[in-house]
């Protein structure tokens, strides 16, 4: 199973209300939550882990998540708000207002930690990784890992969420990369890291780095040196969750034609990699045609 760690979510999309005003429509996000949907839906056995809220929205999110296949018997629920991202759309991008004041996934700790039996692959990342304790409960469940288990981390660094704890994040980002064995990074990352290259995150345990640029679309870094996807032509509605697919579809495509373990990943040749990145690009880029982090199927991608 692959369990993805991290912050359960519920978007606020922009709309419109019957009457022509502006409005915001619910829907189930967070990093975490949109990637294990994904990898539902591409047919692979996910689970979920992160703290989930028993308010109305939280029960939402495991009615959602249960629906797509998603695995929640390792995810513990806390009597606190969920938190609310409200999404304001811009030119290519978009920013987001948090609500996540004493959330229940602030309540997260390392007593909540799961047994990790029939866990093959881990994902983490997102704004979860920022505040204690759950901060510093997804980095102790990544140690917990080891060296058999696949991990992949994404930062998604949301600068304006960071306030006083930045050199702390910073220090626990500077320990959790080392870890991984894909790192997937945008530009914007990059620029709030930087000085660093994706080249100087191959100089750890990863064996696979994904650059992502936006419509752009990525380039692939490996012991085989670096190749250019670009994102095929489409009519962009909403890029919100398109990260989180991406990650999804990579580890599918990977897992569909062989086993998800460090070691295979290090030994893979430079096609298996190429082919794995452009069907997740291909994926990423369905899912901006849709408003909210809708990923795709695999009838979808026909």
């Amino acid at each position: 199973m692959i369990l993805c760690c991290g912050e359960a979510v519920i978007d606020m999309l922009p709309t419109t209300d019957p009457d022509g005003q502006a409005a915001f429509r619910p829907v189930t996000g967070g990093a975490a939550v949109n990637m294990a949907i994904a990898l539902a839906r591409l047919g692979q056995s996910v689970g979920y882990f992160g703290g989930l809220s028993t308010d109305h929205f939280g029960t939402t999110l495991c009615d959602t998540m249960q629906a797509e296949g998603v695995n929640l018997a390792l995810a513990p629920r806390f009597d606190a708000p969920t938190t609310l991202a409200f999404i304001h759309p811009g030119e290519g991008t978009q920013s987001f207002s948090f609500y996540d004041t004493q959330s229940a996934a602030h309540h997260l700790g390392p007593l909540n930690l799961p047994p990790l039996d029939g866990v093959t692959t881990l994902a983490f990342g997102g704004i979860s990784l920022i505040h204690r304790p759950a901060a510093g409960a997804f980095e102790a469940l990544m140690q917990m890992a080891g060296p058999d288990r696949l991990i992949l981390f994404d930062p998604n660094i949301r600068p304006d969420l960071i306030g006083d704890v930045n050199a702390d994040y910073r220090k626990r980002l500077a320990r959790m990369m080392p870890m991984a064995d894909i790192v997937k990074v945008s530009d914007e990352d990059l620029e709030w890291l930087g000085p660093l290259s994706p080249h100087d995150l191959l100089s750890g345990r990863a064996a696979l780095i994904l650059h992502t640029h936006g419509a752009k679309g990525i380039t692939l870094h490996s012991r085989h040196g670096s190749a250019r996807i670009a994102a095929p032509d489409c009519d962009v509605i909403d890029t919100v969750g398109a990260g989180d697919t991406l990650n999804a579809a990579l580890l599918a495509a990977l897992g569909d034609t062989t086993p998800l373990t460090p070691r295979v990943l290090g030994l893979a040749d430079a096609d298996t990699l190429y082919n794995a990145a452009a069907f997740a690009t291909r994926a990423a880029t369905f899912s901006t045609t849709r408003p909210g982090a809708n990923p795709p199927t695999h009838k979808d991608l026909i």
